[in-house]
Formats: structure tokens, sequence, C-alpha cells
């Protein structure tokens, strides 16, 4: 099926989506408030929902995070599960690997494009190594933290027409854009403002958008593997970390910190991609349902991160940890060299950032 194709049938399929919402009506799939629940908490369980009998094509899916059904992208893969299955009669359906049981991300990426592993939820920064298509989607405040305009935005046809350039540079197959909140600061020592970030050495993900980005903020930050953020903040070799809140509430780096600064700087972009392999081994209506299914799962990060959010926040608090709000006014004026800078560099950034900056001021937005 031609992307062209593809891509009028996504957008279809969001209209629909977003007039079953306007009508008051939930999409096809679990609610936030009671989680789905599947086989297990680990991989090669059978998928959830649809029909008992096993699917006739099983695609593995893996993401980072560990599997906890109060986060954003466990719920994605539940979502679409259920999709997938409830449009195939139970014929086709996912095999789930979260916590990087299949490898770390860029591994998987790679994994990906040889065919060996079928789908998987990716940050937009580890795919930065291999192109730049997307970084324009992880540049700092481009939507200050709305995850309704991020979502409106980005279905809007900028994502579509990105999603064609990845897979003719990567070989690998875009599915949908994931919705994620803006990343918190998480400190091992006391902070209050920007002021106090001079020093701090803070764990990035090896990025040069977010390591462009923690700089013009003042921080010193050390790109780490994020399975080392915990002893490293035990042990003091970093000072800090930043994440999403309820991802630092589901692996427990909260034990290793006593102060949260929320910032909403950063999502790192998350996207739903595919192998060729997996995607050209359905039919041109079962690719068709997959996009509903990519559909489904960015709902369900959307929903789930909005509901829980605050919830993860409050959850810090109760363990003792000192919140607090940088200026976000001051954060987004220091980062505007770093984005007039990769701008510069990058046509591809330059046609998201633009894209996105002009839908914003046409929609007064």
């Amino acid at each position: 099926m031609k992307r062209t194709k593809l891509a009028s049938l996504l957008l279809a399929a969001i209209l629909l989506l977003s007039l079953l919402t306007a009508c008051g009506q939930s999409p096809q799939a679990p609610s936030s408030q009671e989680p789905a629940q599947t086989s297990g908490d680990t991989g090669n369980s059978e998928p959830s929902g649809g029909s008992d009998a096993k699917p006739e094509k099983v695609f593995s899916l893996s993401w980072a995070p560990a599997y906890d059904e109060e986060h954003g992208l466990t719920q994605a893969a539940l979502w679409a599960d259920e999709k997938i299955k409830e449009l195939s009669g139970g014929k086709i359906g996912f095999d789930f690997f979260p916590g990087g049981q299949l490898g770390n991300e860029r591994e998987v990426f790679e994994s990906i494009q040889l065919g060996t592993i079928d789908a998987a939820f990716m940050s937009s920064p580890v795919i930065s190594g291999f192109s730049d298509v997307l970084d324009g989607f992880d540049m700092p405040y481009l939507c200050d933290n709305d995850m309704d305009l991020y979502q409106e935005i980005v279905n809007s046809g900028i994502g579509a027409q990105m999603f064609e350039k990845l897979e003719a540079e990567t070989g690998v197959v875009g599915i949908s854009y994931l919705i994620n909140p803006g990343r918190d600061f998480y400190f091992n020592k006391d902070f209050n403002s920007l002021a106090d970030a001079p020093g701090i050495k803070l764990r990035s993900m090896e990025s040069p958008i977010h390591l462009a980005t923690y700089r013009a903020l003042g921080f010193n930050p050390t790109p780490m593997a994020y399975s080392e953020i915990y002893q490293a903040m035990k042990n003091g070799t970093i000072d800090g970390f930043e994440d999403v809140s309820v991802s630092v509430r589901a692996v427990k780096n909260y034990e290793v910190a006593k102060c949260v600064a929320v910032s909403g700087h950063l999502t790192a972009a998350p996207v739903f991609i595919m192998s060729q392999k997996a995607w050209n081994s359905l039919s041109e209506e079962e690719q068709g349902w997959m996009l509903e299914a990519g559909i489904a799962a960015q709902e369900a990060t959307k929903v789930t991160y909005q509901e829980q959010t605050p919830l993860a926040l409050k959850f810090m608090e109760e363990q003792g940890l000192k919140v607090v709000y940088i200026d976000v006014q001051e954060a987004k004026e220091k980062v505007q060299p770093v984005i007039e800078e990769f701008c510069a560099q990058s046509e591809n950034i330059k046609t998201i950032v633009d894209y996105f900056n002009n839908y914003r001021t046409e929609h007064n937005k």
C-alpha cells in the first residue's frame, strides 16, 4: 500500500476518533481508569484481547520502560493489541517485550531494520543516531507541554510527511506518533531554580539536541544508559537526571532523588515503528488495521499520561521529595539559541519547527 494512501486512511481514522470523543464516546479500547489486563507482565506471553485462539500472525513489540499498567507505553501496547485483534477477528496480535528484554533501544532499532524484531515504541533521540528526520519533534518547548495540541499538529500532515522520509532513509515503517508529557528534572541535592544548575552533573540521553538543551540551561550533561541511572545517583557519579515522572515512578528512580523540578522541557517524541518485513507480510486491508491500532496506541498514551502525570507528582511528594517548578519563560529564552542553531543545521528540523510554529500562529494556539 502506498504511503500517501496510508496517510489518507490514517487521517480518516483520526477524524473518526475525534468525532467519537466529541460525542462523548470513548475509543473501542480499554480505558485508562480501568487498565486492560494481560496474561503476564513479561514477554513471551500471549497478548490480551480478541479471540481466545492464538492469533495466526503475532508480532513482537518492544519498549524500554518496565511493564506498568499505569504507564502510557504499557497502555499503548494493550490498546493496540486489542484494536488489531478486534479488527482482524483475533487473527493478528502482539507479543509484548517491555523493559528492554530484546536489547537497548539502539539495538532494537537495528533489529527492526534487519527484520528480526517486528515492532517497537521508540524514542526519537535514539532514531537520531540513524537519521535526523524526526529530530524536529523533540525540540524544547515545541508545544509547551500541551499533549492535545501536539497530537493535533502531528496528525495534521507533517507526521505522515516525515514518516515517508524515515522509511526512505532507514527502511523502518512509521505507524503512529505517540504522545509524551514533558520531562522533569530529578536531583539528589537541593534545587530551587535554574540559578542552581551550574555544576550539576545531569544524566542525559545521547542526543545532540538534549545535550545542547541542558548546557543552555546551565547543567553539565553526561550521556549515560538509562539502566545506570539508579546506581549513578546513589554513588554520586551524577547529581541528577531527567525523565517523564510517570516513568520515574515505574522504575523507582525516585528512591535516589531528593528533589523534582517540574519543567516539561522535552518529550523525547516517541513513535510506534515496524519493520518492513513485518509490514509487508500484511495485506493492504491488514495494513489499514495496523494503522488504526497505531491510532489507538497514540490515544492511549495521551489519555494515560494526562491522568497519571499529576498523580505521579503527588506520589513524589508523598515519598518525601521536594517539588519545585522552574521558570518556564526563563528556560524558553535560554534554549531559543539551541532551536535556531539546529534549524540552521538541518532542513528536516527546520521543516518541523516551522510547521509547528506556523500552525500555532494560524490557529491562535
